[in-house]
């Protein structure tokens, strides 16, 4: 190439790239020269095979997160949405035990059960499926444009895989999918303010929106905490140690005045400075208490735990551990080429703290990760493509050949590979590589509640009160009797203190050994005791304990639960024993048969 065309090819190649900087700065990184990345990464022809990509990602998403309703929880969000719609106000003491009736009752999740009120009342539990199904997918959606732009769709669809995967193991129908959603805005927000500033200003309406759905949005705080770390460092820096400087679009007086509103949109919440301060009260019972609520609520266990118990054959804990080998793993090239980004190491750390800490925590743990091995990968691929650009001259048919050529072979491979995983959803192959007993569809687990008994426990003439095993049972009889009905102890950790859940096991464990020193106890005023309702599948000794008591009736069995009244009771209502044979075979256990 002559000297005076060079120049010509320069002059030019540099008004396209002050146009493109001008029309998206974000594009413009720190490891490609302007000029290439308007050649390197057009988004126009990479618009179609995104889409396509994308596409196969989210219907593969919601189709391993649609199946049948199996969380407990869900029902007594459900009966307190009801309850607050109805009374105009939010619980501010106990509303459903009678135990712990006096305890303050701090609920931030008030928004998310008046959505699923409404969801349950248009469409029943097929909607709530299906909207479970598509909050996860939205998520990944928002998370997929929050992270790896410059990263090529045939590997950033792989890269979502494991992440989907541990976030599949966790799609139930509960506060936790609003947040998840919660935070990859949250994310794509940090992601796009070097370009776009004004959007942090949506940070204190994610924040108001979050508080009242969710303890969950301290999140959103230690996300923001980290960017402004990662802000001042880059300032102290100034372009040393392989860290860049902070971007000039975004001031530090726009940081405070979104920190400030951040800070008021926390306390718009209908506890004030009790609903903000609550988050601390749900990380000491897996931090301070982890010892005693790790072994008796299986969220509150710690991963290293349950992987010395029962090694790697789980198919989303192998998950959770690869997405986090493979995101430590993609700092490396890059700290080794001096290109060190200290928001993303932070996040990392912060995120894996809490998922080791709990296991309810590696959901949020496998979105972050997802989104920094997406920006660490698209790093590494610029940098990789900057130092093998080829010359101007030949620069067409280089870009020609990769799209035609390699490319191709990558997208057909990545494609096959979704097609693979989603054939193997309809095949039920899947859930059954996943080993919980899920499957494709809508309505709830077969047997999974304790309807039946409920309902049964709540007739007319029945007692006020019941004493319920396992405690999600408890959900369901909330449901349908709550809260004219009481129970003694229910799985909202929130309200039921610690001592409580001691003298609930104490009664579980006296009832197994056929004892009746604790009858006497769970007497109310008038000396009536409450009625003893036992899951099939988890209360078995207490069932055994009871059937061979004579002060206790079973006066109800169906291959759920049992209901047992006192002697007393049963016969006041003219009740006559039930026939315990339903209670052999629970549906979903194996019971090895007795020669």
């Amino acid at each position: 190439m002559s000297r005076k065309r060079k120049k010509s090819f320069s002059k030019t190649e540099k008004r396209v790239s002050s146009k493109t900087v001008t029309a998206d700065p974000s594009e413009a990184g720190p490891l490609v020269e302007p000029g290439q990345q308007s050649s390197l990464f057009p988004h126009a022809s990479r618009l179609p095979v995104e889409l396509l990509f994308l596409s196969l990602l989210l219907i593969w998403t919601f189709l391993v997160a649609c199946f049948p309703l199996r969380n407990m929880d869900i029902w007594w969000h459900l009966r307190t949405g009801q309850l607050i719609l109805e009374r105009g106000t939010v619980p501010y003491f106990d509303w459903f035990t009678f135990i712990d009736y006096d305890r303050p009752w701090i609920d931030l999740h008030w928004g998310f059960q008046i959505l699923v009120t409404w969801l349950y009342r248009w469409g029943g539990v097929d909607l709530l499926v299906l909207t479970k199904s598509f909050f996860l997918a939205l998520t990944i959606g928002v998370a997929w444009y929050a992270s790896g732009r410059s990263l090529p769709a045939c590997w950033k669809v792989l890269c979502w895989v494991l992440p989907v995967i541990c976030l599949s193991g966790r799609s139930v129908v509960r506060p936790e999918m609003l947040s998840l959603l919660y935070l990859a805005v949250w994310m794509y927000v940090i992601s796009r303010l070097p370009s776009h500033p004004r959007l942090i200003y949506l940070i204190p309406i994610i924040t108001f929106l979050w508080v009242n759905s969710h303890a969950l949005f301290v999140l959103g705080l230690v996300v923001s905490g980290i960017f402004v770390m990662d802000y001042l460092i880059r300032l102290r820096a100034q372009g040393r140690f392989g860290i860049d400087a902070p971007t000039d679009s975004l001031s530090a007086v726009t940081l405070i005045r979104a920190g400030i509103l951040t800070v008021i949109a926390c306390f718009l919440n209908p506890y004030f400075e009790q609903g903000v301060l609550f988050p601390l009260t749900l990380y000491e019972k897996f931090s301070v208490d982890q010892a005693f609520y790790s072994v008796r609520v299986g969220e509150f266990q710690q991963p290293l735990d349950f992987i010395r118990q029962h090694g790697l054959g789980n198919l989303f804990l192998l998950s959770q551990v690869l997405l986090a080998i493979l995101t430590f793993c993609s700092f490396i090239p890059l700290l080794l080429s001096r290109r060190v980004n200290p928001f993303r190491i932070l996040l990392f750390i912060a995120f894996t703290h809490l998922a080791l800490k709990a296991s309810r925590n590696t959901a949020i743990f496998a979105l972050i990760s997802g989104m920094i091995l997406c920006d660490n990968l698209s790093d590494w691929f610029r940098m990789t493509v900057s130092r093998t650009e080829p010359e101007p001259n030949g620069a067409g048919a280089g870009r020609s050949f990769r799209f035609f050529g390699e490319s191709f072979l990558k997208n057909s491979t990545s494609t096959l590979i979704l097609l693979f995983l989603m054939t193997s959803v309809f095949t039920g192959y899947w859930h059954q590589w996943g080993g919980e007993g899920k499957v494709l569809g809508l309505g709830e687990q077969e047997a999974w509640y304790a309807h039946g008994a409920s309902k049964f426990a709540g007739q007319p003439g029945m007692p006020d009160r019941a004493f319920v095993s396992n405690n999600g049972q408890a959900a369901v009889y909330i449901f349908h009797n709550g809260p004219e009905r009481k129970v003694f102890f229910d799985g909202r950790l929130e309200v039921n203190s610690k001592e409580t859940f001691q003298l609930y096991e104490q009664f579980q464990q006296q009832m197994s050994y056929n004892t009746s020193g604790w009858a006497y106890l769970l007497e109310d005023e008038d000396g009536q005791l409450p009625a003893i309702i036992l899951d099939s599948r988890f209360s078995r000794n207490e069932i055994n304990g009871l059937l061979n008591n004579p002060q206790w009736r079973l006066v109800f069995a169906d291959p759920v639960a049992a209901v047992f009244l006192d002697q007393k009771t049963a016969d006041r209502l003219a009740l006559p024993l039930a026939d315990p044979t339903p209670l052999l075979y629970p549906p979903g256990m194996k019971v090895i048969k007795s020669e």
